[in-house]
């Protein structure tokens, strides 16, 4: 009895860790959460109740959960704080991704707070290593029932927290972090199952009719180029990793983070708006290179790139035809299965981590990933057939944030910033060079004049909150914002209002003139309609200001999800 108790109070521990430091403002409001408290028992109650229906001999069996719940709620802490969301069931099955960049990763991400998760754990082995009471067989059917009516009585109280929607509770579209805290880990468990399921299922001829009358009604279709006074300009499409818009302009004990971006942001026929909601889900980058490319949304539980890799969609690529479309990255090739979606997204060739090494460019950087990337994007200009789409897609600011990909600078010797703000903004201080050096490239060549270099950035990754020395739950608005920056375009524009990730496409197709492609993309150009906010996907809240086309973006996730699971692509618009 007492090391079911023991087993059951780790386990209720684990849960409520994870609760607070994913949703509930931390372990702050430990005391503030005791519905939580009640319905962490609950789950680890029911999760346990087998281990009486087990016979004595059979009962090391219960060291599986223990074990398995102990690595899983790990995991999602760390998950969290690089996702802001619990991993969905199905990326457990994302082998593919398991390399030494993820796993240094994911060693960044562990704090000593994590100990909280590990030590119940260690203790309850130490306690059964030390004691030699066991446990006969008497009873153990009465013991499940007694335990099954502990789950019903402390569920009941647990779910008694004042609120009246039950329906809105257990079946409205939260975030996995928000279902997870609600309801706990056996509901959440089935929900997100359920979810990963539905995801795979037939589009019915009743919703992909529903998708053909979203486009023709509710999407763009205009086919002038008002935006574009010379057609046929190459574009240089730069994703980089991890880039917010608060390092734009910003000192470093007198000296300029963003010497290069600071100059483009400042100058003619220049599109910058400093206020981009990252809208990725489960993907992350991979996500963001999927907005980018097709215009659409990415999954709300679920990895595009990797389950629906090789889909029919429009592309950024498509769009630009008779264009020379090639892409570097700096990863291999099967990370987020970019050997894959480099096809569907219509680049005629992908250049990975192998060919920057064959060709010498990590040699002759000391490793550096992006001076490597636009060293080599530098070399390839020649030998591109204008006009050229050509996509780079950075790597140094990925954490962590170590030696061997990074070099010290006047950034990392100042006393005036944090360690983590120091690594960040020195990895940005780096790209920021690289990307200069690539753009004088561009000049020598003589391409800049007819070249669109567009900049943005896939998502965030500290917030300016933790610069200041504030709390991850104590952030405002200017602390979260991405950047797109457009450059060599018609037109001179800021745009400060806060727009998508989804705007980026179609604002791209007014910039190089490509509007005769008849997708627009599920967003708007802002260049053509006055958007103000945009929907942040993980609980569908609107961001910036409330705007009549609120209606359309609530409506684009799921149409693109259809779209997405469909298997034959996107339907024609002129059908």
């Amino acid at each position: 009895m007492a090391f079911f108790v023991l087993s059951v109070a780790t386990v209720a521990w684990q849960c409520f860790v994870v609760a607070l430091d994913t949703q509930l403002g931390g372990m702050g409001r430990m005391l503030h959460e005791w519905h939580v408290v009640a319905i962490s028992i609950a789950n680890a109650l029911l999760l346990l109740s087998p281990y009486w229906l087990l016979k004595r001999r059979w009962r090391w069996l219960v060291w599986i959960p223990l074990t398995l719940m102990t690595l899983w709620c790990l995991m999602q802490l760390c998950y969290c704080r690089a996702y802001d969301d619990l991993m969905p069931w199905r990326s457990l099955l994302m082998t593919d991704n398991v390399n030494s960049t993820l796993a240094a990763s994911t060693v960044s991400l562990l704090r000593w707070l994590d100990l909280l998760i590990v030590l119940p754990f260690l203790a309850l082995i130490a306690v059964c290593l030390l004691s030699k009471r066991v446990n006969g067989d008497a009873g153990r059917y009465r013991m499940f029932l007694y335990t099954l009516l502990a789950v019903v009585v402390t569920g009941a109280f647990g779910f008694l927290d004042g609120t009246d929607n039950y329906e809105k509770r257990f079946f409205h579209k939260f975030s996995n972090r928000d279902y997870y805290a609600y309801n706990g880990f056996l509901p959440y468990c089935t929900f997100t199952l359920y979810q990963s399921i539905m995801q795979g299922h037939v589009v019915s001829e009743e919703e992909r009719a529903r998708v053909k009358r979203f486009i023709a009604e509710e999407c763009p279709h205009y086919e002038d180029n008002a935006y574009c006074s010379v057609p046929d300009r190459n574009l240089v499409l730069i994703i980089v990793e991890s880039l917010h818009t608060w390092p734009i302009g910003m000192d470093v004990d007198g000296r300029e983070v963003t010497p290069v971006l600071n100059r483009l942001v400042a100058g003619d026929s220049v599109i910058y708006a400093p206020h981009v909601l990252f809208q990725t889900s489960h993907g992350h980058s991979s996500d963001a290179h999927f907005i980018y490319n097709t215009g659409l949304a990415p999954l709300l539980d679920g990895v595009v790139a990797v389950d629906w890799g090789d889909g029919n969609y429009p592309t950024l690529a498509a769009a630009l035809n008779g264009y020379d479309c090639r892409e570097i990255i700096c990863t291999p090739g099967v990370n987020w299965n970019q050997n894959v979606t480099a096809r569907t997204y219509g680049f005629d060739t992908l250049y990975t981590r192998d060919d920057l090494t064959a060709a010498g460019a990590f040699k002759r950087h000391n490793g550096i990933d992006d001076a490597a990337l636009t060293d080599f994007a530098a070399q390839l200009l020649p030998s591109l057939r204008q006009p050229f789409f050509l996509e780079m897609v950075t790597m140094t600011m990925h954490v962590p944030y170590t030696n061997g990909k990074s070099r010290p600078s006047w950034i990392t010797a100042s006393d005036t910033l944090t360690a983590e703000a120091r690594d960040y903004l020195n990895c940005v201080n780096i790209t920021d060079s690289c990307i200069g050096a690539f753009i004088d490239e561009l000049q020598r060549l003589g391409l800049r004049q007819h070249t669109v270099v567009a900049i943005v950035s896939d998502h965030t990754q500290i917030y300016l909150n933790r610069v200041k020395g504030l709390t991850d739950y104590e952030w405002t608005d200017d602390d979260w914002g991405i950047p797109l920056i457009i450059s060599g375009c018609d037109t001179t524009l800021r745009y400060d209002p806060v727009i998508g990730q989804i705007d980026v496409f179609p604002t791209l197709l007014d910039v190089m003139g490509a509007n005769a492609y008849p997708w627009k993309g599920l967003g708007y150009s802002f260049l053509r309609y006055p958007v103000t906010g945009a929907i942040q996907p993980r609980n569908m809240s609107i961001i910036g200001d409330s705007t009549s086309m609120t209606p359309h973006q609530r409506q684009i996730w799921d149409i693109s999800r259809l779209i997405i699971i469909d298997g034959k692509g996107l339907p024609k618009i002129d059908d």
